[in-house]
C-alpha cells in the first residue's frame, strides 16, 4: 500500500468520514484543487468504509465502487486499496457495461433503435446538404447509408452483445460511445436499474468527477435521489480541472448533501501557487492554502519556488528563444538541470501539440494532416490520442511493436491476449491452435517490418493489414474511408457524426480531406507522436498532464502555432478581443475560449513542484506585458522580455 492512509488527515477528510458514517450515510460533493491530495481523499474514504462498513457488506454481499477517468488511475487506486475483493474499481464506461452486460434482450432493441437513429441522422445530412457541398461529401453520405441499412437486415441475427473500443453492431461489438449513452438512458428510465445499483453498490465513489458525462451524473444522481437512504453517492472533483469537453464540470449537489472543500496543497512552492491562485480568481471563489513545504514533521518551512514569465516574439527563431530561457534559467536558479532533456531531472515542456514538439520528434505531416485543416474533433482528439484515426496505433500496433522489437516476448503474447479476439476461447474451438500462434507471429513480424523507420508503408497500408488479418476489429468510421469491399466487417459500424445544418457539410468535407492526407502518411511517423502522447519525450501535451508533477515545468504559450479554435492565451489574457461566438455565448451565459483557456492554464501551471518558467510568444509584445500586470498573474519583477533573456 502506498503511504497515502497514513498522511495526517485534513478538515475536508474528517468532514468526509462524518458523511459516511452517518446514519443513514449522506451523499457529497468534495471540491480539491490540483495537488490537494483529492486522490488521498478518496483513498482514505474507501478505507474508511471497509473499516466501519466492511463486515456489512461482505455479509450482503455488496461492494463499493470507486468510479475513475483513467485505466492508469485504475491501476493505481487498486494498489492503494491493496485489490481488496469489497472494492470494485475501474472506469465509468467498464462498470457501465458489467450492470447491462446481462440484459441482452434489452440490448438487442436499443442497438436496433440506435440504428434507425443513424439512419435517420444520414438521411437528415444528406437532406441539408447545399450546392458547396462536395461530390466526395455526398458519395460518402449514400455509403453511410448503405451500410446501416444492411446493419438493419442483419442485426435480429445476432446471438449476444460484448463491449469492445468501437462499436461493431452486426459482430455484437459495442462501443465506448454506446455504453456511455445507452446504460445511463437504462438507470434514468428503469427502477429496476436504479434498484440494482443500490443493492450491489451502496457507497458509490467518483474520482475526476469533473471529467464524468452528463448522463452519468443524471443517472447516479437518479438512483441517489430515490434510494438515498440505501445509496451513498460521492463525487471527487475540481471544476477548475475539466479540460475535456465532454465533462460535466461543476455538479451541483441535491438538497441534503455535504459540501466539501479541500482547501490545502501540498505539491507547489509558494511563488507558483501564488500564480495558480490568481489564474483561478476569475474562474471561482477557491483559494488554495499552505503550499509545499520541507523539514522535519514540526519544524517544516514553505519552499518558495520560482514562478517567472518570458514574453517573446511569435517569430521563426521560437527553437532557439526556448534554448535561450532555459540557459537562462540554469544560471538564475544555478540549476544546471534547466539545460536537461532525459531523465529524473528532465524540464517538462508543456505545449498545446503545435509545430515545435512535432517538428523535432518528427511527426510534422501527421500534424498537419489532423490538425491544419482538419475538424475540431480531429485537432481536441490528436491532443490526447483518443482521435478515432490514431486509436489503432497508440492502442494496439505501436506497443506491440515496440515489445516485439526489444524482445519481450511474453509481452507480445499477453497483449494479442488481451485484445485480440481470434485467441479468445470461443474462437479457438475446433482451431489448431500451434497454426493459429503461428499466423500471429508472421503477422507481428510484418508489422514490425511495416513500422521500421524509413518504411514506405503508410498508414492505409498497415489498417488494411490490420483488416485483413481480422487480429483486431478497426472502428467501422476507418474501413469507410479505406474503401474495402462490401463485405464481412466492411459493411458495418459508425458513421462521421453529422454535419451541423448551418456550416453545410464542411466539417464532413474537412474530415474526408484530413483522412485522405492521414492514410496517405508513412506510418512510421507515428513513433514520435507515440512518445509524445506517451510522456516519453521532453515534450508533454498541455491536456494530457492532468495529475502529473514535476519538479522544473516550462508552459509554452503560442496561440500562432497552436490552431486550436477550443483555446486562446491571448483572447484570455485581453490581447486580442474575443471573436463573435465567444461574445454570444458570453451573452447568453455559455462557456467562452477564455474559460476553457483559463483551466488549461491553471492545470499546467500547478504541475510545478519547484519551478516555473511560462514563455509566452505573441505578436504583441507590449500589450501581452500590460495585460498580465493588470491581471496579476504574475509579479511584475517576475515578468522579463527578450532582452533580459539575452542578456547572460
Amino acid at each position: 500500500m502506498s503511504n497515502r492512509v497514513e498522511q495526517k488527515d485534513t478538515g475536508a477528510d474528517r468532514q468526509l468520514y462524518g458523511c459516511l458514517n452517518s446514519t443513514p450515510p449522506q451523499s457529497f460533493l468534495m471540491v480539491a484543487g490540483a495537488g490537494s491530495g483529492k486522490t488521498t481523499s478518496l483513498i482514505k474514504g474507501v478505507m474508511e468504509i471497509l473499516a466501519k462498513h466492511g463486515n456489512r457488506l461482505k455479509l450482503r454481499r455488496q461492494r463499493v465502487a470507486c468510479i475513475t477517468y483513467t485505466e492508469v488511475a485504475v491501476g493505481e487506486i487498486r494498489a492503494d486499496v491493496r485489490e481488496n475483493p469489497l472494492v470494485h474499481v475501474s472506469t465509468i464506461h467498464s462498470f457501465l457495461w458489467t450492470l447491462v452486460r446481462s440484459f441482452q434482450s434489452d440490448i438487442q432493441s436499443w442497438v436496433t433503435s440506435r440504428i434507425e437513429e443513424k439512419l435517420v441522422e444520414l438521411r437528415e445530412t444528406a437532406a441539408s446538404f447545399g450546392p458547396r457541398v462536395q461530390q466526395r461529401t455526398r458519395d460518402k453520405n449514400r455509403r453511410d447509408i448503405v451500410r446501416y441499412e444492411q446493419q438493419r437486415a442483419r442485426i435480429g441475427r445476432v446471438l449476444s452483445f460484448s463491449y469492445g473500443t468501437g462499436s461493431d453492431y452486426v459482430n455484437g461489438i459495442l462501443g465506448h460511445d454506446d455504453i456511455i449513452k445507452m446504460v445511463p438512458q437504462f438507470i434514468v428510465e428503469r427502477p429496476l436499474m436504479r434498484t440494482l445499483v443500490a443493492q450491489q453498490f451502496p457507497f458509490f465513489l467518483v474520482d475526476e468527477s469533473q471529467d464524468t458525462a452528463e448522463s452519468v451524473v443524471s443517472a447516479l444522481k437518479a438512483v441517489a435521489l430515490e434510494l438515498g437512504d440505501r445509496f451513498c453517492l460521492g463525487f471527487f472533483g475540481d471544476p477548475m480541472q475539466r479540460i475535456y469537453l465532454t465533462g460535466i464540470g461543476t455538479i451541483s449537489a441535491e438538497a441534503g448533501w455535504a459540501n466539501i472543500t479541500k482547501p490545502e496543497n501540498f505539491r507547489c512552492p509558494a511563488s507558483v501557487l501564488a500564480v495558480a491562485n490568481a489564474i483561478r480568481r476569475d474562474g471561482d471563489p477557491v483559494v488554495q492554502t499552505r503550499g509545499r513545504m520541507t523539514g522535519p514533521e514540526g519544524a517544516q518551512v514553505s519552499v518558495l519556488g520560482s514562478a517567472n514569465i518570458c514574453i517573446l516574439p511569435a517569430d521563426d527563431r521560437r527553437d532557439q528563444r526556448i534554448a535561450q530561457v532555459r540557459a537562462w534559467a540554469a544560471e538564475r536558479t544555478d540549476d544546471p538541470a534547466w539545460k536537461t532533456d532525459r531523465g529524473v531531472d528532465a524540464v517538462k515542456l508543456l505545449v498545446i501539440v503545435h509545430r515545435m514538439a512535432a517538428k523535432r520528434l518528427g511527426f510534422g505531416d501527421l500534424y498537419s494532416a489532423l490538425n491544419d485543416k482538419a475538424p475540431d474533433k480531429f485537432k481536441n482528439g490528436f491532443l490526447d490520442g483518443t482521435a478515432w484515426p490514431v486509436r489503432p496505433f497508440n492502442g494496439f500496433v505501436l506497443p506491440l511493436v515496440d515489445a516485439a522489437k526489444n524482445g519481450r516476448e511474453f509481452e507480445v503474447m499477453q497483449f494479442l491476449r488481451t485484445q485480440s479476439p481470434l485467441l479468445e476461447r470461443k474462437n479457438l474451438i475446433g482451431v489448431n491452435v500451434a497454426s493459429r500462434l503461428a499466423e500471429l507471429r508472421r503477422f507481428t513480424e510484418t508489422l514490425q517490418q511495416m513500422m521500421e523507420p524509413g518504411s514506405r508503408a503508410t498508414n492505409a497500408d498497415v489498417l488494411r493489414l490490420l483488416h485483413d488479418s481480422k487480429v483486431i476489429p478497426l472502428d467501422p468510421r476507418i474501413l469507410s474511408y479505406l474503401q474495402l469491399p462490401p463485405q464481412n466487417d466492411a459493411e458495418r459500424g459508425e458513421k462521421p457524426e453529422a454535419a451541423k445544418e448551418e456550416d453545410d457539410g464542411e466539417e464532413l468535407t474537412k474530415e474526408i480531406a484530413a483522412m485522405e492526407a492521414f492514410l496517405a502518411l508513412p506510418s512510421a511517423q507515428f513513433w514520435g507522436y507515440y512518445d509524445y502522447v506517451n510522456d516519453d519525450s521532453p515534450f508533454s501535451t498541455q491536456q494530457g498532464i492532468k495529475g502529473a508533477e514535476f519538479e522544473r515545468v516550462l508552459v509554452v504559450l503560442d496561440d500562432d502555432e497552436g490552431t486550436h479554435v477550443q483555446f486562446s492565451y491571448d483572447k484570455y489574457l485581453g490581447i486580442k478581443p474575443l471573436s463573435d461566438r465567444d461574445e454570444a455565448n458570453r451573452r447568453e451565459g455559455k462557456e467562452t475560449t477564455v474559460e476553457r483557456t483559463r483551466r488549461l492554464f491553471y492545470v499546467c501551471c500547478k504541475r510545478a513542484m519547484k519551478d516555473l518558467i511560462v514563455v509566452l510568444f505573441t505578436g504583441d509584445i507590449a500589450g501581452a506585458r500590460r495585460q498580465i500586470t493588470s491581471l496579476g498573474l504574475f509579479p511584475e519583477e517576475s515578468i522579463h522580455l527578450e532582452n533580459a533573456i539575452s542578456n547572460l
